[in-house]
């Protein structure tokens, strides 16, 4: 292979000559070089940046990593689950389900298998049954078809009055009633606490007794399709629940029950405590039955009856209440 040799050096010194103009200070090339950079500026301008420059940390943050405090980022919310595809519950989101109830969590229950669309009509019948002539059974039975039968009335009450809205001409698809009650061992009904010291001793007798029956009556009613008398379709049911409460001796003492009245949690329920709150941890030994029921309303029940009401008006269902006028 022929190479070209290098050139020498007087050679190349005519070779530069002929591509750069020389002078005493300088040397300049054909094709001058771009302008330098204007200087850094002194200030920056955030409307420069690409970004803004990164915002200081929280001071309780800074804190926390100063003191070697390890810190976990909040994660994304995730979405919750997806609703319950149910014939009764798709049926009844887009009816006028009517709640005979002033409880929140009743409401919170049914709200939260997706019936969002609940009016809360509270009954203002009287709870006055004699409890002496009365099982546990019988009364919150006859009191929970009691409000159910109030409530339906006075939504068809207001209906027929002239400055009724849109949304109550609607005939309501469900009206849904329910009674709790605590039911010692010895047959006893014990009700919501009426003072401080009346909380105290319901406690400690429930301790005592070692266990006790939670008793929730429903009432489902409907407006009959066909409307045959008496006009609507009603079915109840009794749940029965056995709570055991913890020994003193096993970490339930008078201290703890008295401690735990003070908290108020359970001034408003059945019995004086919520098994869903700190009454369930401090007071709770087990639960036999319906968890829900305990809560206020053995929901998987209650969607039995709204059911039976709704698509299977007419049938014999053995062991349920039917109202005695049909």
């Amino acid at each position: 292979m022929n190479l070209t040799p290098f050139r020498r050096p007087a050679t190349l010194l005519l070779y530069l000559s002929r591509h750069f103009t020389t002078t005493t200070t300088t040397c300049s090339l054909k094709h001058p070089p771009p302008p330098p950079p204007p200087p850094f500026p002194t200030t920056i301008n955030a409307m420069d940046l690409t970004s803004p420059p990164p915002e200081e940390p929280p001071s309780y943050i800074a804190a926390a990593r100063s003191h070697g405090i390890p810190l976990r980022q909040s994660a994304p919310i995730k979405p919750g689950p997806l609703p319950l595809q149910l014939p009764i519950l798709n049926h009844l989101r887009t009816k006028r389900v009517i709640l005979a109830s002033a409880s929140p969590r009743r409401r919170a229950m049914l709200n939260q298998i997706g019936l969002t669309n609940l009016e809360v009509w509270p009954s203002n019948t009287p709870e006055d049954l004699d409890k002496k002539t009365h099982s546990p059974e019988e009364y919150v039975s006859a009191t929970a078809r009691a409000k159910c039968h109030a409530v339906y009335e006075a939504v068809l009450a207001a209906q027929a009055k002239p400055d009724a809205t849109k949304e109550h001409l609607e005939d309501p698809a469900v009206v849904i009633a329910a009674d709790t009650v605590i039911a010692t061992r010895a047959g006893q009904i014990l009700e919501k606490p009426k003072s401080e010291q009346d909380h105290v001793r319901m406690l400690t007798h429930l301790r005592d007794g070692r266990y006790h029956r939670v008793l929730t009556g429903i009432c489902v009613m409907a407006p009959k399709a066909d409307a045959s008398h008496p006009g609507y379709e009603i079915r109840g049911h009794v749940e029965d629940t056995k709570v055991y409460f913890a020994r003193e001796e096993d970490g339930l003492p008078d201290d703890v029950i008295e401690s735990y009245v003070r908290t108020r949690e359970g001034a408003d329920k059945a019995g004086g405590y919520a098994l869903q709150g700190v009454g369930g941890m401090v007071l709770v030994e087990k639960v036999e039955g319906s968890v829900d029921n305990v809560i206020g309303l053995p929901v998987r029940k209650c969607l039995q009856l709204c059911e039976r009401v709704v698509f299977r008006q007419g049938e014999e269902v053995e062991g349920e209440e039917e109202d005695e006028e049909e």
